[in-house]
């Protein structure tokens, strides 16, 4: 037996094989992580507009009038997302659902709708909208201005 004829049979044969499965398996790699990226940006986003939600409500229901409470939830909504996806903010629509009456909850919903590429994820295509709202107990005993024309 020659040397050469040995060496194919000890796996000379296959030499280079882990190179061209690590060249085809590295793309896969770098699409998933990128996917995971992708996924924790947009809960993220979605974590931080839920908890703006949350504290909106909260501070709406320390107002005394319909106008001073949806504009503390705006406020807080966009103090909470900051520089989180800057196309949220450009979309916001945060408002007080229902009666602004003492003794009833204070529901606040807020939805906005954000690029993908505008959360570090560049050439993404498509866009999210997000819904998240919110209520909070307005006190009974509190004297507050009912929302001009009443109701929703």
């Amino acid at each position: 037996m020659t040397r050469a004829l040995a060496r194919a049979r000890r796996g000379g044969a296959e030499r280079g094989s882990l190179a061209i499965e690590l060249a085809f398996l590295t793309p896969v790699l770098f699409v998933l992580l990128a996917l995971v990226y992708a996924y924790g940006r947009v809960a993220q986003v979605n974590g931080t507009l839920e908890a703006g939600t949350r504290d909106a409500a909260r501070s709406a229901s320390q107002s005394r009038t319909y106008d001073e409470a949806r504009e503390r939830a705006e406020r807080t909504i966009r103090a909470a997302l900051g520089s989180t996806a800057t196309s949220c903010l450009d979309s916001l629509d945060a408002r007080i659902v229902g009666p602004f009456e003492a003794g009833e909850p204070v529901k606040v919903r807020a939805r906005c709708t954000y690029s993908l590429s505008d959360l570090g994820l560049p050439g993404a295509p498509g866009s999210i909208t997000v819904t998240s709202s919110f209520t909070s107990p307005l006190d009974p005993g509190r004297g507050v201005e009912e929302r001009p024309g009443g109701g929703a």
